[in-house]
């Protein structure tokens, strides 16, 4: 091996935390009955390949270890919400395929955009964490997941989402394409209903 290949390397990138617009850390989110923009098509979802059901293992894993980590800090575990699931696993395909990394789209759709259309009046307040990694291997699940959740405990606006007691619901989210990951939770609070 020549001496300047460089070795399986992980490159983690996180974004700060989204808190979304119209919302300070202090204060709620809360939809507006008003015309939104329209959604962002959804992605057809990558073929099913080995990796599918490995993928759906490192998502409850993450799960998993996000409740544990609530939990030792006296914050209520979240619940999964399928619908949620959908949207962080739409979005993390959605960056794989149009090579992007951020929380709005290339059209400029934020995740309340994204989610909206699913809950127009139920959410009180949404948060989305947002991972990339490169040169992953999908051999060792638990790992992987492990090396995810650090990276958004690892990063104050990441945690802080994880911690915030309002949440009472996420979506987890990961796609693959070769060894090049994202992952994304999409944390809601589902208790909310239409102010209006």
């Amino acid at each position: 091996m020549n001496p300047t290949t460089p070795k399986s390397f992980l490159v983690a990138i996180l974004l700060t935390a989204l808190v979304l617009p119209g919302a300070s850390w202090g204060q709620v989110w809360a939809p507006v009955p008003s015309p939104m923009p329209a959604p962002a098509p959804v992605p057809p979802p990558l073929p099913p390949g080995p990796g599918a059901s490995i993928l759906a293992e490192v998502e409850a894993i993450i799960y998993q270890f996000t409740n544990e980590i609530r939990v030792k800090h006296n914050f209520a575990p979240v619940a999964r919400d399928p619908a949620l699931e959908a949207l962080a696993r739409s979005h993390c395909q959605d960056m794989l395929q149009r090579r992007y990394f951020s929380h709005n789209t290339p059209e400029g759709l934020a995740p309340q955009d994204r989610v909206m259309p699913r809950y127009p009046y139920q959410i009180y307040r949404l948060g989305e964490n947002i991972w990339k990694g490169f040169n992953q291997s999908l051999d060792n699940p638990p790992g992987l997941a492990r090396v995810i959740v650090d990276g958004w405990m690892n990063s104050p606006g990441h945690r802080d989402n994880i911690f915030c007691p309002d949440f009472t619901h996420v979506g987890i989210g990961v796609a693959v394409v070769g060894r090049d990951i994202r992952a994304t939770q999409l944390f809601a609070n589902l208790r909310g209903s239409n102010p209006f």
